[in-house]
């Protein structure tokens, strides 16, 4: 799979601290455009179970076992995501949980989703429990960089409020990067991520060399690049 794109390319942060989902479902929200269909805080209706129980039995004779159509459904929540259709993304990505709770591919999805809404520590929250179940170690790089992102983002909203306590989220999102970089030094998108990271950061010759290595991998960021510049001409 792991033809994920790069989170903070893909989502500019903003300096406001991240709206954080409540237990109650705002007016007019669909309840399967939120993580889980809100539970266990929101209760599953009866004729819910009822549709959801259809929906297991027919998506597993279709695909063999519910793993298999679990992994399916969140190809296709990818694929919205990609196309920037959150909504769709988030059913897709809900079914995807419903056909197997412990498949970490739809709480990585939850937490892809929940950057772009800018909700950070919401993303954190699913990235998190995505790193705890998943058994792959070549998808295991792209989800510790977007995990890395999630980090990133919470520490830029805190810089001017809470500088401390975004350090320390610097600190995290960086351990994040160093180890899907590690894990695969191929993957430019982990360069890149790191590479917005320390910018965000003020951390403008390291983020030099990051961008040099993703350059050197293939990977090219017009919108870093001329961030850096900015801050930072880029030395001949």
């Amino acid at each position: 799979m792991r033809d994920i794109s790069p989170l903070i390319s893909r989502f500019a942060f903003t300096m406001a601290v991240g709206t954080i989902l409540v237990s109650c479902v705002p007016a007019g929200q669909r309840i399967d455009n939120i993580p889980m269909y809100g539970q266990p805080t929101i209760p599953r209706e009866e004729r819910l179970r009822i549709a959801d129980e259809a929906f297991i039995k027919t998506a597993t004779a279709s695909y063999g076992s519910r793993e298999a159509a679990s992994r399916v459904w969140f190809s296709q929540g990818q694929k919205f995501t990609n196309q920037g259709d959150l909504d769709y993304a988030m059913r897709r990505y809900n079914q995807s949980w419903l056909l197997n709770p412990q498949n970490y591919q739809p709480y990585w999805g939850f937490g892809r989703v929940m950057v772009a809404q800018e909700k950070y520590g919401q993303a954190i929250k699913y990235f998190e429990k995505a790193k705890t179940l998943i058994d792959d170690e070549y998808q295991k790089v792209a989800l510790l960089s977007d995990t890395g992102v999630a980090y990133t983002a919470k520490a830029s909203t805190l810089k001017d409020t809470e500088p401390n306590e975004a350090a320390r989220y610097f600190t995290v999102a960086n351990e994040h990067y160093q180890k899907s970089t590690t894990l695969d030094p191929n993957y430019s998108n982990s360069w890149l991520n790191w590479g917005w990271s320390l910018y965000y950061e003020g951390r403008y010759a390291e983020a030099w060399e990051k961008v040099r290595k993703a350059h050197s991998l293939g990977a090219f960021s017009a919108p870093l690049m001329k961030a850096l510049n900015q801050k930072m001409p880029e030395s001949r």
